[in-house]
């Protein structure tokens, strides 16, 4: 019968709780025994004790008819982990059986081993590294796009003269153009010459416009 119908069932005939302790030495590992001692007030020996493990009954054990308390021995290795939250309770037998309010929890755990631990260090320090890697990576890439970009822009000015006619010429006409920049001539019908600076990434200076005469 489960742990809890009996609770309900007692009613007002709930008894004292009695206390829970881990007895050492503790478990380091989850194949080291786990002992743990439920001890009945000092008005109830030789009672009938229940160890549970949340809510599942684990061992059921009964003290000497002059002992308070049992130790309940829960062995690791089987397939269930044998850490977990652990509670006890008694019963007292006699005209009228009496069952008590639950214990204290206690907990029992493990540590975790140190291959595991130092494993997880290193996973964690490869995944950090992978990180940087791919940042500085996007970041380069970023770099040389830019560096392409302002590669193109100049590559692209250029210079160029449109005439109206193919046998337009100039007579004693002399043009110094500065070569401290790149140009881009344009000549109009208008018979204007603009000279415009080519753009390299910077802000595009104003066009010069000369008029010419033939």
């Amino acid at each position: 019968m489960p742990w809890t119908v009996l609770f309900f069932a007692a009613g007002s005939l709930a008894i004292p709780a009695p206390s829970i302790l881990l007895v050492p030495p503790h478990p380091s590992s989850q194949e080291d025994p786990i002992h743990i001692a439920c001890v009945a007030p000092g008005d109830f020996p030789g009672a009938n004790f229940t160890l549970y493990r949340g809510r599942q009954v684990v061992q059921l054990l009964q003290a000497p008819a002059d002992q308070l308390r049992v130790t309940f021995n829960l062995t690791g290795g089987g397939r269930e982990a044998p850490g977990g939250t652990f509670h006890c309770q008694y019963e007292v037998l006699g005209e009228q059986p009496q069952l008590s309010d639950l214990s204290d929890t206690v907990s029992v755990s493990f540590p975790v081993p140190t291959w595991i631990l130092a494993l997880s260090l290193s996973l964690a320090g490869v995944l950090l590294l992978l990180a940087g890697l791919v940042t500085i990576a996007v970041v380069v890439r970023r770099v040389k796009v830019k560096k392409m970009q302002k590669k193109r822009e100049r590559e692209s000015c250029w210079a160029q003269i449109n005439f109206a006619t193919t046998d337009m010429t100039f007579d004693n006409s002399l043009f110094a153009i500065s070569t401290t920049r790149t140009l881009k001539l344009i000549m109009g019908l208008n018979g204007v010459i603009q000279l415009g600076r080519c753009r390299t990434g910077m802000e595009p200076q104003p066009a010069l416009t000369y008029q010419v005469w033939f």
